[in-house]
């Protein structure tokens, strides 16, 4: 069983749960939905690249699976949240 032996475990958790609550935010305050969304997404890769340079102790919360499995998951999630959000300034057709 992992212990945490300080704060500093929440810290990458808390970095991934606020860049989604911002991008969120945005959203639900009227802000451009594609801003959003990259937010959102830019936080899910922050948290990979976190969860892959940081040990498993130090990286809290984030470590849930095998830290392969975190990194992919994190990096997919987060490439197709910016992906689909910067998919909504194409204009695919004239109205």
């Amino acid at each position: 069983m992992k212990t945490q032996r300080n704060g500093m475990a929440w810290g990458p958790y808390l970095l991934v749960v606020v860049g989604a609550a911002v991008g969120l935010g945005m959203i639900g305050f009227g802000g451009s939905p594609w801003v959003g969304g990259v937010i959102m997404g830019a936080a899910l890769l922050v948290g990979s690249l976190t969860r892959l340079v940081v040990s498993d102790e130090r990286a809290g919360s984030l470590a849930i699976r095998s830290k392969k499995t975190d990194v992919v998951v994190f990096a997919v999630i987060g490439l197709a949240l910016v992906g689909g959000s910067l998919s909504l300034l194409l204009r695919l057709h004239n109205t």
